[in-house]
């Protein structure tokens, strides 16, 4: 299983890129699209503001289909249209692959570092 160790993640299995002083591009990792299996389709709820752990969609494959929770209370800056268009590059390159990208103002001491990530995925 590949954990890349310069990003953030959730219990969730969430991945959040550090882009900006506020901002973050976040996605599914590699652990979640194993899980999931072939990626069909993504669902995004149109909300721009949203709390932690409110859903603010869904990630459908031929396995299961993953609920996505916002890790933070946050605001979504972008949608990538094109992971709707092609939902699969997410199980071919999941830390290439973002879903949004987003505003908050916590700090990152709230996100698993890449050992707090393997610890829960062992």
């Amino acid at each position: 299983m590949l954990v890349p160790k310069n990003l953030y993640y959730t219990e969730n299995h969430l991945w959040l890129r550090k882009i900006g002083l506020y901002d973050f591009c976040i996605g599914i990792t590699d652990f979640a699209q194993k899980e999931i299996g072939e990626i069909h389709l993504i669902e995004f709820s149109p909300q721009e503001a949203i709390r932690k752990e409110d859903p603010w969609g869904a990630v459908y494959g031929i396995n299961k289909t993953f609920q996505l929770l916002a890790p933070c209370d946050c605001k979504i800056m972008e949608v990538n249209q094109n992971a709707t268009l092609k939902p699969s590059h997410i199980n071919t390159d999941p830390y290439n692959c973002w879903l949004f990208i987003l505003s908050t103002h916590i700090s990152t001491d709230e996100f698993l570092t890449y050992n707090d990530y393997r610890e829960i995925t062992k």
